[in-house]
C-alpha cells in the first residue's frame, strides 16, 4: 500500500476556500478589503458616457432604449 497526498475534498477541514479580492468581484458585489489583495496596485479608472459599461479588454457595451408594454381586458 503507498500513501501520497491526495487533494482535500469539498467540505473536509483541511479544505482551504479561494479568497476572492474587491477588485476581482462581479459588478455590483462588494467585498471587504483584505491585506492579500493590497499589494496589486489599482486598476485605472476611465470616465465612461453614460449608459456604456466597460467589459474590459477595451470593449465597451451601450445599453439604452425603452420599454413599452401594452394589455388590456375583453369582457364578453
Amino acid at each position: 500500500m503507498t500513501a501520497a497526498a491526495l487533494p482535500a475534498m469539498a467540505g473536509e477541514r483541511g479544505a482551504q476556500r479561494p479568497r476572492l479580492c474587491p477588485q476581482d468581484a462581479p459588478p455590483g458585489v462588494r467585498l471587504p478589503d483584505r491585506p492579500e489583495c493590497r499589494e496589486t496596485p489599482p486598476a485605472a479608472v476611465r470616465a465612461t458616457a453614460p449608459g456604456f459599461i466597460d467589459l474590459g479588454n477595451g470593449t465597451s457595451l451601450r445599453v439604452s432604449g425603452r420599454a413599452a408594454v401594452e394589455f388590456g381586458t375583453v369582457r364578453r
